[in-house]
């Protein structure tokens, strides 16, 4: 879809693929010219979008999704223990790290973290909670920034960006649930995110996303699509290879559990993004880990005490307010105002956030207010003293 919608894009995603090649030899080893040598850093910011109490992630959980990161590009996983002897060889520490971000764009300090209440109730993989304008987060700068939205996904547990896509929506995606999950390396073990930060780092899918597909990877073996569930010893779906299917290899879908590795070809594609004039090049430059400039004081954490419409003083004498703050979207749309037999006594449209009713002219009894928009329908009872 993007592709279609962005006749550039398929320009920009080519280019970085001639690129990639280039510097690691996919197909000619004696051509690899990368210079990047050191550990990278990466600076994260994670936008936490929340409706509900549960959806705003405690701080521990971050961090804890940050370790599993850490843990697994550095190699430091103990179930390397589970890699086949005749994976061992190619598996790696990618030698990149994942730290918070100490400054924002602007040199402000910041944990690392943003919380935003969201009046949106829940959120597809259609990029809308990247935007501000759409009731989510606008992305920090990505040429300097790890972008990871939290937020409750409704029709996948996560989803990234690859090199190339709209800057403003490049970072990647996840359900909150995912976090709140992380567990024993023995269940869910954060290895989600592992996942789709392999997409962000410009690594494909195992089977190339196609039978027996390419993923650009000389180091591991063909294999005819995804892998289900947590299967054990050799398994041969393109028939091609001695040592069967590499199921454990990060970028499978195989069980959190069955996960372990990731490839010496996969670390020089990875890396070769950071080369000079790669495409991630600049975050080696990122401010976001320097002192900040202005140390302002962080807003503490807090939960909307109103997530939804509320009316007030009730009963009410001469006005009734209605409280919409943390919902822009009732902006525009009817109140109907209805009594106890069900006939409409008069209708106005809400123009701000705490819309006040005259209601002197009311008999005394008890009244319905009914609001309604996109689907979603209100009722409200108030008493007219």
């Amino acid at each position: 879809m993007e592709l279609k919608n962005d006749i550039s894009l398929k320009s920009r995603i080519d280019q970085i693929e001639s690129f990639t090649q280039k510097k690691s030899g996919i197909n000619s080893p004696e051509f690899r010219t990368q210079t990047i040598t050191q550990i990278i850093k990466i600076p994260v910011i994670f936008h936490v979008l929340y409706h509900t109490v549960d959806e705003n992630i405690l701080s521990e959980r971050i961090t804890t999704q940050l370790a599993a990161l850490n843990r697994d590009f550095r190699k430091k996983n103990s179930d390397t223990i589970n890699t086949p002897q005749s994976f061992i060889p190619f598996a790696v520490d990618m030698e990149i790290e994942f730290y918070l971000a100490k400054s924002d764009p602007l040199g402000r300090s910041t944990t690392g973290i943003e919380r935003i209440y969201t009046p949106v109730t829940y959120w597809y993989s259609d990029d809308k909670m990247k935007f501000k304008s759409s009731y989510g987060a606008d992305a920090w700068d990505p040429k300097s920034y790890l972008n990871i939205w939290i937020c409750r996904l409704d029709d996948v547990l996560g989803y990234s960006t690859f090199p190339g896509n709209n800057l403003s929506k490049d970072g990647i995606v996840l359900s909150y649930n995912e976090l709140n999950a992380i567990g024993p390396i023995q269940s869910n073990n954060g290895r989600t995110l592992v996942h789709e930060v392999g997409h962000w780092l410009n690594l494909k899918h195992i089977w190339g996303d196609s039978f027996c597909g390419d993923d650009s990877i000389d180091d591991t073996p063909k294999q005819s699509t995804y892998t289900p569930g947590c299967p054990t010893g050799i398994r041969l779906s393109c028939g091609d290879t001695k040592t069967g299917d590499m199921y454990m290899n990060y970028m499978d879908f195989t069980d959190d559990v069955c996960m372990n590795l990731f490839t010496k070809g996969q670390k020089i594609r990875a890396r070769s993004l950071f080369e000079p004039d790669g495409y991630r090049n600049s975050i080696l430059s990122s401010s976001a880990f320097n002192t900040p400039a202005i140390f302002a004081a962080q807003a503490p954490d807090y939960y909307p005490k109103w997530l939804d419409v509320k009316i007030y003083p009730n009963p009410a004498k001469d006005n009734l307010n209605i409280f919409t703050e943390y919902d822009a979207r009732w902006i525009g749309k009817d109140i109907h105002v209805i009594d106890m037999s069900g006939r409409i006594v008069f209708k106005t449209v809400i123009s701000s956030s705490v819309q006040s009713l005259n209601t002197s002219h009311l008999a005394p009894g008890v009244y319905f207010i009914r609001l309604e928009k996109d689907g979603e329908k209100l009722m409200r009872k108030f008493v007219k003293l």
